[in-house]
């Protein structure tokens, strides 16, 4: 059985699909929690755990949705 190779394009395209897929999920995970008035978790750089609101997490990523669009 020969294999193929994908070509750029089709790598590219691909991690497109997941690239949206995963940034749909958060999204969809943040209004969930936001709707059931929860905290999400996140950590920075050096490790340090924080939670915030999952009201203003959704803020911000909206936020920083429309400024890279």
């Amino acid at each position: 059985m020969k294999q193929q190779i994908m070509s750029e394009k089709e790598r590219n395209e691909i991690l497109e699909k997941i690239t949206r897929g995963l940034q749909l999920a958060n999204e969809n995970m943040l209004r969930a929690k936001k709707a059931r008035g929860e905290k999400v978790v996140y950590a920075r750089p050096n490790g340090k755990i924080y939670t915030i609101k999952a009201s203003t997490a959704l803020k911000k990523y909206l936020a920083n949705k429309q400024a890279n669009s």
